[in-house]
């Protein structure tokens, strides 16, 4: 009786499981659903792959119901390449290089300095960052990361735990719980979940209408779900706990890997950023006091005194500090960063994250061996005024200005040099060769004023959407910028920019647009070409060196690119090299009557000189 029992819960057990099977099969063959793979083939460039621009749809039911976010689009060779370092970037926003893009994030320029440093070796800086994502996409990422055979990760995320995608306040919020949100991310690819996905949006047609209008506003506008999150409530240690959790399985993961992780502080506007929110509520007359602008720095104190836990009181204590007292007092200046500090950590709106992140972050790293702080704020503190982060190098709340970026990438590079990643260099002088060689240009620049400008016009820096202002060029690079907000054509802006600063003589803006081009399409050997002949002729050998270079692997027969290379090494006094490229053009061409001259010239110049 006892085993007739048994067989019977055993069947009872089996029977649904197969039948879910079964269910799941045919949705399957008859192509129901949808796989977001992390990374996808370029089209009509079989050897080339990209990050998907339309991975964040994983996460959501329907494409309607996703915010309009995407990774920026960047090619590089599916198959890895021998003796080649290949760095993978993840992040959100700021990771992502928002407003300016690929080329403006940490990752990009970062990549950009390396062909500067190392022009002969093959380093890729691959970013998988995008605004609105935080840890749990992070993790979701982690083993396709693996796939295409990283040699380090850099890791700069933190500011969208709490109103980012399945954070514990975003409209985005995902099942709730960190354990419920993390069966779903194992989950997500099955076809009946899909399904069943598609059925509740259907019931909830006008939470899903809602979903869509809320597309028509700024992400920042439409995420925001509980507009408060008091310091140390359950929901915000809900967030302390997802983000340590899935930190610590992150660099976990890469670690079992053999991968060195470079985990970077988060920074955000302290001195110039009202809190957004205060969750705690004032009395009137209080209230009154700290909006007036003749309140004095004693009233201040006292109104600090009485409502510690309010943000705005201490953001304005702060800043009345900064203003008011002699800052050569190290004692005023510890309590205005203290209360700005706090001002943040208090805002109910949590856009930014509250300085216990960065706690978080550096206990991982100082847990794990292979995970190297990188310090990043720190930098950006370094580089303030009063060692406050604030508009100097802020656009906003939390994402930097192109010199705010520069010093991200350099302090990630700085942890990689440091730690024996990357062979010594002199990075000390880095920001300032970075900032001449910057890809983001005055074009670049305007059309991220705008994109600015669109999302301050908004919740929640304004109570109701504004106009968005209107902004003037003042010079041709800034034309063609603005051209650009209608257009939307990036490669067309960057193709007149390099017209506009030949005309002009502009020899070293003109190669830096051009390298975007070579960058953007690293299978075409005409705008390697470009780039290479362009920082050669604005004296930049190091860059001309690394895209001649490049420009030869596209297209190793173009004997006229490997005359240019044998002059670059020729000025960068690499004779020897110089002669093995003017020999093997006389390979190619046994009697070019100009290989034949140089290398003579090379001969008498090293007899000469020996």
């Amino acid at each position: 009786m006892k085993k007739a029992q048994t067989w019977f819960y055993a069947i009872a057990l089996v029977i649904p499981i197969i039948v879910l099977i079964g269910i799941e099969g045919i949705l399957r063959i008859s192509g129901y659903g949808s796989s977001h793979d992390l990374f996808i083939p370029v089209p009509n460039q079989p050897a080339y792959i990209q990050p998907n621009p339309d991975v964040i749809q994983r996460y959501f039911p329907s494409p309607e119901a996703a915010p309009n976010v995407a990774i920026d689009t960047q090619f590089f060779l599916a198959q890895k390449p021998q003796n080649t370092l290949r760095i993978v970037a993840m992040g959100g926003s700021s990771a992502a290089g928002f407003p300016y893009g690929r080329f403006g994030a940490p990752a990009g320029i970062l990549q950009h300095r390396l062909k500067g440093l190392y022009p002969e070796q093959k380093i890729e800086v691959i970013n998988v960052s995008m605004s609105s994502i935080n840890t749990y996409m992070l993790r979701d990422f982690v083993d396709e990361v693996l796939d295409i055979q990283p040699d380090a990760i850099y890791i700069y995320a933190g500011h969208n735990e709490y109103l980012g995608v399945m954070g514990v306040g975003s409209s985005y919020q995902g099942l709730g719980s960190h354990g419920l949100n993390l069966l779903y991310l194992s989950l997500k690819e099955w076809r009946i979940v899909q399904l069943m996905q598609a059925v509740i949006l259907a019931l909830l047609d006008n939470q899903a209408h809602e979903s869509a209008t809320a597309n028509t506003r700024t992400v920042m506008a439409s995420i925001a779900k509980n507009q408060s999150i008091a310091f140390e409530s359950p929901a915000y240690m809900a967030g302390i706990n997802q983000f340590s959790d899935n930190l610590k399985h992150i660099v976990t993961q890469f670690d079992s890997a053999g991968l060195p992780v470079f985990l970077s502080t988060i920074a955000s506007n302290d001195r110039d950023q009202v809190p957004f929110n205060s969750s705690y509520t004032l009395p009137t007359a209080a209230a009154n006091e700290l909006d007036s602008d003749a309140t004095s720095l004693t009233q201040l104190q006292s109104l600090y005194q009485q409502h510690s836990y309010h943000a705005l009181v201490n953001y304005r204590y702060g800043q009345a500090l900064l203003n008011t007292l002699p800052l050569q007092q190290s004692t005023n200046l510890t309590k205005a960063k203290q209360y700005l500090t706090t001002a943040r950590n208090l805002d109910g709106l949590r856009f930014r994250a509250p300085e216990h992140f960065n706690a978080i972050i550096t206990d991982i790293a100082q847990q794990h061996p292979n995970v190297h702080l990188v310090a990043g704020k720190e930098a950006l503190i370094e580089a303030s005024t009063d060692g406050v982060i604030g508009n100097e190098l802020m656009l906003e709340h939390l994402h930097p200005n192109a010199k705010g970026y520069t010093l991200l990438a350099h302090s990630a590079l700085k942890a990689m040099i440091e730690r024996g990643f990357l062979p010594q260099a002199p990075y000390t002088q880095t920001q300032a060769i970075a900032q001449q060689h910057s890809q983001i240009s005055a074009a670049d620049i305007i059309f991220a004023q705008h994109k600015i400008n669109n999302l301050t016009s908004d919740y929640p820096f304004t109570a109701s959407p504004q106009p968005v202002p209107t902004l003037i060029a003042t010079e041709p690079a800034e034309q063609i910028g603005l051209a650009r907000i209608n257009e939307n054509d990036y490669l067309k802006q960057q193709t007149l920019l390099v017209n506009h600063y030949q005309n002009t003589q502009q020899w070293l803006l003109a190669a830096n647009a051009a390298s975007t081009l070579a960058d953007g399409l690293p299978f075409n050997p005409q705008y390697a070409i470009g780039a290479a002949n362009l920082y050669r002729r604005a004296g930049s050998f190091d860059y001309a060196h690394y895209y001649a270079l490049h420009a030869i692997e596209l297209a190793p027969s173009d004997v006229n690119m490997r005359l240019s290379l044998a002059q670059i090494q020729f000025n960068k006094r690499l004779y020897e090299q110089a002669i093995t490229s003017l020999q093997t053009v006389l390979t190619l061409q046994p009697n070019h009557p100009q290989a034949q001259q140089y290398l003579k010239q090379i001969q008498q110049h090293m007899s000469s000189t020996s």
